[in-house]
């Protein structure tokens, strides 16, 4: 290939950059995000940033600064419990992080919707997929941010899959607010979305990934249910009773104990195909009980079927931080000496400071980074999440309490 075309070819590809802050005025905040991260660059334009903050910012205020400096720059995000950046994470209210991506808009595309109390996940997101790819039909990956508000989540999920096909590579984290179950917000260019969800489709066709998902919980023994009723994103009975009472009695906790407390030291699990058994370092994936009713059932962002065996699953804090290293170990192993362009990193809130002090985030993230900057540090983005979607044996699942790590590299 001669010179000029492959100058060329390169110029045509999408390059990232990465930065985090934790400055408290917010135009303030933005503008050294894009600088540290646009360091070494001719200026600060760029074709798409990408935002993850704490509650604690003016949404508007960054929009339209990152708009000033970058008058071109389509804008995505969300907020979150919290940020990881490529320095490591920051759960402060006015934490904030970008990825900065330059390249041509005919290798990424954009679409938000807002998250309705009445909004049908699957149709959705359906609706979603389908403007993308009107936008751009060469989308091969898809940056997945939905609301905390879109249940079950997992529907969502099967809306893309129904218009891009069951293998599209599907990532991200769940928006949420600082625990609090109140709003959580979508960025979409100079708009900021209640209960937002975001969609970013990348289309470069050079780009490949990794991408491992991972745990620390162990199932108990004798401790299984059965879905009796349920709908979408609810169940109702477990065992012919009503759920919360049955998990609170299984845990020997009383039922009128927050889920708060609960979520971070117990999860329920499904079994999974024995083909994903290896790749997953388990033979559960878990999920979460993301509220209780009053009538004692429970929220889910999953879908439980009538008829599901559930496990009840306890933290095991050796176990997840073996599976961490196992799972950075298995991922390097993938890439072969291939440097990563971009990471894209989802955990769950309940792996932060909302693990009540079990475990210490700076040691799990400086496990799950470290190894990937023995040479340099490489963008990355990442967020404290209410779920983590991720590819496991080649499908998109929606996880929780997990770390996730979508590595592209060329």
């Amino acid at each position: 290939m001669r010179a000029c075309e492959k100058q060329l070819k390169y110029s045509r590809m999408l390059k990232f950059f990465s930065a985090s802050t934790r400055t408290v005025i917010s135009k303030k905040a933005i503008a050294e995000c894009l600088e540290n991260a646009l360091q070494g660059e001719n200026d600060l334009n760029c074709d798409l940033i990408i935002i993850h903050t704490g509650m604690g910012h003016n949404f508007n205020d960054l929009l339209k600064e990152a708009h000033r400096l970058s008058p071109g720059a389509r804008i995505a995000g969300c907020t979150g419990a919290g940020i990881i950046g490529k320095n490591g994470p920051d759960e402060s209210l006015k934490a904030l992080a970008i990825m900065a991506v330059k390249g041509p808009d005919t290798e990424f595309a954009l679409t938000a919707r807002s998250t309705g109390a009445d909004s049908d996940p699957f149709t959705l997101c359906t609706e979603m997929a389908e403007e993308l790819k009107k936008n751009n039909p060469g989308i091969n990956m898809i940056l997945f941010l939905p609301s905390g508000f879109l249940m079950p989540t997992d529907r969502g999920v099967d809306g893309i899959k129904s218009v891009f096909g069951s293998d599209i590579a599907i990532f991200g984290g769940i928006s949420m607010d600082n625990q609090k179950g109140i709003n959580c917000y979508g960025f979409f260019d100079n708009q900021v979305i209640e209960r937002g969800m975001v969609m970013v489709g990348f289309a470069d066709p050079s780009l490949k990934y990794v991408n491992r998902v991972n745990h620390g919980f162990n199932v108990i023994e004798g401790l299984t249910f059965e879905v009796t009723k349920s709908v979408p994103g609810r169940i109702y009975e477990l065992n012919g009773r009503p759920a919360w009472k049955v998990v609170t009695e299984a845990l020997g906790i009383p039922e009128t104990i927050s889920t708060v407390k609960v979520t971070p030291i117990a999860g329920l699990a499904r079994e999974l195909p024995a083909e994903s058994w290896e790749e997953y370092d388990s033979k559960y994936i878990l999920f979460v009980t993301m509220t209780k009713n009053d009538d004692n059932s429970i929220n889910v962002s999953v879908t439980c079927k009538e008829g599901t065996k559930l496990w009840l699953t306890k933290r095991d804090e050796k176990k997840m931080f073996e599976g961490i290293d196992l799972m950075v170990k298995k991922t390097l192993e993938s890439l072969d000496g291939k440097k990563p362009v971009a990471v894209f990193h989802s955990d769950c809130v309940l792996r932060g400071r909302y693990s009540l002090n079990q475990i210490l985030k700076e040691d799990i993230i400086s496990r799950l980074q470290t190894p990937f900057f023995t040479a340099s540090q490489i963008p990355w983005l990442g967020m404290y999440g209410a779920g983590e979607i991720g590819m496991l044996n080649g499908e998109a699942r929606v996880h929780q309490i997990t770390s996730s790590l979508f590595v592209m590299y060329r």
